[in-house]
Parts: C-alpha cells; structure tokens; sequence
C-alpha cells in the first residue's frame, strides 16, 4: 500500500493555494510576458504608485536604513522593546485612550499575531467566534490551524445599508450555549468592502455588548482590527468612537490589533501589536502575561529593527510630522483612484459593496473563479473570494482605472447575484 500521508491526523489535508498570492503570481507572469503597461494587477493589498511599481514612505525607510546594527540584527525581548509598546500605545490612541482604561501589549509579527493570539487565547477550544459575512479569510484558516470556530453575520441589509441585527441575533445565540464570545471588527476602511463603521455604529455595538455583559457569568472580547485606518481619513475623527469604551463593566475585554504593515508600508518587517483595554487592573496584567507566553511558544521574538523604527519615528515630533505628511499624499492618491471606479462602476450600472475607503473595491458576483479567469484573459487580476471578486484599487495606477470597471460589467453576464 503506497503511503499517501505522514502526518498527525488533524493535519491531513490541510493547506491549498492562497487565492491572494496565487492570483499575484498570475500576475507577475503576465507582466513578464507581456510588460507591465499591458497588465493590471489589482491583486494583492498594497499602495503601489503610477508606475505600478511597490511605495514605501521615504522617510521611513531612511530612518530603518540609518539604524545601527545591533538594533536591526539583535534580539527583542519576547514582549517587544519596552519603548516600542509605549510607541504602539501613542500611535493607536492619539490622544484618545478612554479614560479609566487600563492598556497593556505584547509585540507580535503584525496584524496577523495579534489576531492569532486573540482566537488562541480567548476562544476556547472548540468555542465560536464571530466574523461578519464579508471578511479577511485568514481569520477562518487561523481558526481552523488551533480547532476553533466561526460564525458569520450580515453586514448589510437588503438596501446595502450597514446593519447589526444580524449581529445581535447570532450573538444572543451564542452566548447561550458558550460563556465567552470574541467579536471582531475590521474598521475603518473593512477589507474587502471599505466600508467604515460610523460613531453611531460603534455606539450600537457598545450599548448592545453592555446589555449582554449584564450577565456576569459571560465574559465579552471585542476585537478591533485596525489596519487600514492611515488610509481612511482624519486619525482624530477616525478615533473619537473609542469615547464608547469609557465605563466599560469588568466582563468586557476590547482588544486591537495594530499593524505597521499599512500604516508604514513595511509589510515585510511583520511587525505589529496587540494591545487592550479594559477597566481592570488584573485584566490587563493577565492580557500582558499570557500573550507574552504565546509569544514565546508561537515564534519567540519579534523584528528589534522594526520595533525601533516605530520607537524613533513616534520619539520625533518632525519626523512623525514627515511621515504623515508622505502617507496624506499617498491617501489623496488612492482616494482618487476610488473616486474614479466607484463613479464608472455606478455609471455602468456594476454593483459593488458599500465603501466609505481603503484599499479594496468588492464586486458580489457567483462562480467567481470563472469571472477572475475571463478577466485574467485580458491581463487584469483580481482575487476571487467565495461571493465576490475583490479588486485592490491601491495598486493600480491612476491612469488603469478609467474603463476598469466598464470591463468588469461587459463580463459580469452571468455572475449576477
């Protein structure tokens, strides 16, 4: 008998190719081919510029560049370089921590550690957790890695308006057959919609989760995922629903995954946080201790040289002060980029998620594979999620996107929805 596995049972069968970078090495392909003003690659989530060519933030990169050896090459402690926490905290907040909050983090390699931490150690096993219809599919595929699971929601209603019902109807559901439940929210600019919670959507979750955490016994973690904020307009405004975190009960854990990947187009470097808030004491020393455990025994320490870089450019007020003032040009940049689809995608009569901004416009469609196929026929990239294609507008060039979404529509027969 010819032996086709070797590994633990729970293992068998995992693993299949990533949609995002499967459609990207189409992409590249092609561009080889054919040359890159032939190709439209609006695959994967970064910001390239007109030349279709990968951005950093320049003085971002001068100042990783200028960092002395030790510091790019030396290990971190297993909970991050104290004055990169200290750094995460002020870049998060700005201003904005509410008040009787207690905050405390660990470093992780990204967006994605924080997350994996929160499904690890806040959703026990076997336990359910909750991810609107429209989501980062990595959150399943972590899921699955440590035997947990997930529940979806609608996000929008019949008129493709943002709504909670369905949240709060599956929510009760679960919490009565499980004493904890992790909710989480990837605002503002949701990948892949755009879409971006309002201060009123926020004051409805809060208020919602409050009558829930009326019950004692249960105990509520809300996860906000904030990669793409840098990307979605004022950081002050953008901030000012954190206020609904003020007087939280003790049973309500709000956790937040931050990512340097976006906000300092360092995707590379895997550096980010997961910090906390929460109104007791004992909380936040726990949230702090087991995380740095899962640091250890998940992948030890994080990039020294990534984590200075954040501690240097939040420790110099003229730094910052370029940087944000490079990132605002690039935002400007994408918002045009929107502007310009989302009108065409109207004017043609294509339907698209709501979107408020960010990176990524999302068409609904059925058999999406075979509609990602016909565009690739004609050198244009998507990534075909399971209800939808999903086009990242931030790295295809200005001058590709009128008639984008003109092609899309004269395809789209046949995958409506």
């Amino acid at each position: 008998m010819a032996i086709t596995t070797m590994t633990a049972s729970h293992a068998v069968g995992k693993g299949k190719p990533d949609p995002s970078f499967s459609s990207a090495h189409g992409a590249g392909s092609a561009i080889a081919k054919f040359g890159k003003d032939k190709v439209t690659d609006a695959t994967l989530g970064v910001l390239k510029d007109e030349n279709g060519d990968f951005l950093t933030l320049p003085s971002v990169e001068a100042c990783y560049r200028s960092l002395p050896g030790n510091e790019l090459m030396d290990y971190a402690p297993i909970e991050g370089l104290g004055d990169f926490i200290k750094a995460a905290k002020e870049y998060v907040f700005r201003g904005h921590q509410p008040e009787g909050t207690y905050c405390t983090g660990v470093a992780t390699p990204g967006g994605s550690g924080a997350i994996h931490h929160i499904i690890f150690n806040y959703v026990e096993q076997g336990g359910t957790f909750m991810i609107p219809v429209w989501h980062w599919g990595p959150y399943r595929e972590m899921a699955t890695e440590v035997d947990r699971k997930w529940e979806t929601y609608e996000m929008f209603d019949e008129s493709g308006k943002f709504s909670l019902k369905d949240l709060k109807k599956k929510a009760v559901e679960l919490l009565k057959v499980q004493d904890s439940l992790v909710t989480i929210f990837n605002t503002p600019a949701h990948n892949p919609s755009g879409y971006s919670m309002t201060n009123e959507d926020w004051a409805e979750v809060t208020e919602f989760y409050r009558d829930c955490a009326r019950d004692t016994s249960k105990r509520i973690i809300i996860l906000w995922d904030m990669a793409y904020i840098d990307y979605a307009g004022d950081p002050h405004k953008l901030r000012e629903f954190l206020k609904n975190f003020e007087g939280l009960p003790e049973n309500i854990l709000v956790a937040i995954a931050f990512s340097m990947s976006k906000s300092f187009l360092c995707y590379g470097l895997r550096s980010g946080a997961l910090l906390c808030l929460t109104p007791s004491r004992a909380v936040a020393d726990e949230f702090e201790q087991v995380n740095t455990f899962s640091n250890r025994a998940t992948w030890s320490n994080g990039s020294r040289g990534a984590q200075r870089l954040l501690a240097e450019v939040m420790g110099d007020k003229g730094l910052l002060e370029t940087v944000e003032r490079e990132r605002t040009a690039y935002r400007i940049m994408l918002e045009k980029r929107a502007q310009m689809f989302f009108s065409e995608a109207k004017s043609v009569g294509l339907h698209t998620l709501p979107y408020t901004a960010g990176f990524f416009a999302t068409v609904p469609a059925k058999e999406t594979g075979a509609l990602a196929g016909k565009l690739s026929d004609q050198n244009i990239f998507v990534i075909p999620l399971a209800k939808a294609i999903r086009l990242a507008l931030s790295a295809v060039p200005t001058s590709k996107i009128p008639g984008l979404a003109t092609k899309i529509k004269d395809l789209y027969a046949g995958h409506e929805v």
